[in-house]
């Protein structure tokens, strides 16, 4: 199954029988059966949902995520009552709650991201892809010393610096890019990863959603009103894998140009695919997802499905089943 996106201004998505179907001026742009689908995602204050179609949906578990036009900013994501996990929820709240065991579970979260890092500068060739990962070699063997988050938080930054500095020297200078930057996005690069950002967190809400967990209540990222702490620090070992090789990927095969990037009057400053721009990122991220990847054990499954074994992974720790979390880092090295 996948995620169904709905970025037609003007468009309206009802329940017709037992199939999403998306209208616009009359017109059928798209007839899906429902159980087809895993998600649905609107883009946009333009596209109208039944209530209808809402409940049956939320009825059958599928999440409903609405998100700007652009897709850079994440409104809510719909799901059914999750009070039959209140248990959880009350071990994850003390969980978080002690500093020492916090520490321990982003520690984890942030080594993941950054082996994941070193594999997708490994993978490159180049120049100074050598000279990144032996720096963040060197920070992930310095992890351990962090005894505070927010010094893991300066670890974390500097692996970025060096992760993304390796990204600004070897990009074509067309591309504009400088360094790792957004709300908003200054160039095409970020708004490129900015975009596949917010795709993996609506996946991530997801799957943190179903496991049980509050995604509201995290480690790593702080916790404050309306930021999905959890889910922010379980997409941290995906942002390389995931979007960050498909970002590398579209502009080393040209699937998506320059031509395909705007700035909106209202804000000059800022930089967004248009909406033939979000469509080829749509397709891409979805083809990813769905792509078998090989789990530790050696059974293959979906990308998305690794989601939500990370996040109950993180839901054994919460309830003490399981010590420390290990994160999801395929090809990762030990040197």
């Amino acid at each position: 199954m996948s995620t169904l996106y709905v970025q037609e201004q003007g468009a309206t998505v009802l329940k017709r029988d037992q199939r999403i179907v998306v209208l616009k001026e009359g017109q059928t742009l798209a007839s899906i059966p429902v159980q087809k689908r895993d998600q649905v995602v609107v883009m946009g204050r333009g596209v109208q949902l039944s209530t209808a179609l809402l409940v049956d949906l939320i009825q059958r578990g599928i999440p409903v995520t609405l998100t700007n036009q652009h897709g850079s900013r994440h409104y809510a994501t719909l799901t059914a009552n999750p009070s039959r996990f209140g248990a959880l929820r009350v071990q994850q709240m003390q969980f978080v709650l002690v500093p020492a065991q916090a520490i321990i579970l982003a520690r984890g979260l942030i080594a993941a991201k950054i082996t994941n890092q070193r594999t997708i500068l490994r993978a490159t060739n180049w120049a100074t892809a050598t000279a990144a990962s032996t720096q963040l070699t060197t920070l992930l063997g310095q992890l351990d010393q962090a005894t505070t988050l927010d010094q893991l938080r300066g670890y974390e930054g500097a692996a970025a610096a060096a992760y993304f500095g390796a990204w600004r020297t070897a990009l074509p200078p067309a591309w504009g890019f400088g360094s790792r930057a957004f709300y908003p996005p200054p160039d095409p690069v970020n708004a490129l990863l900015s975009f596949g950002y917010t795709l993996a967190l609506h996946d991530m809400l997801t799957a943190v959603q179903l496991t049980g967990l509050d995604p509201y209540l995290g480690t790593f990222h702080a916790v404050e009103a309306g930021r999905p702490a959890l889910a922010l620090d379980l997409i941290e070992e995906f942002r390389p894998i995931l979007v960050d090789r498909l970002v590398l990927e579209v502009l080393q095969t040209n699937a998506i140009t320059r031509t395909r990037f705007v700035r909106p009057p209202e804000r000059p400053d800022a930089v967004y695919l248009d909406q033939a721009g979000r469509a080829v990122m749509v397709d891409q991220y979805e083809a990813v997802m769905q792509r078998p990847v090989r789990l530790p054990t050696g059974e293959q499954t979906p990308l998305r499905r690794v989601m939500v074994l990370q996040a109950q992974a993180v839901a054994r720790v919460f309830r003490g089943e399981q010590p420390t979390y290990v994160g999801f880092m395929p090809g990762s090295g030990s040197t």
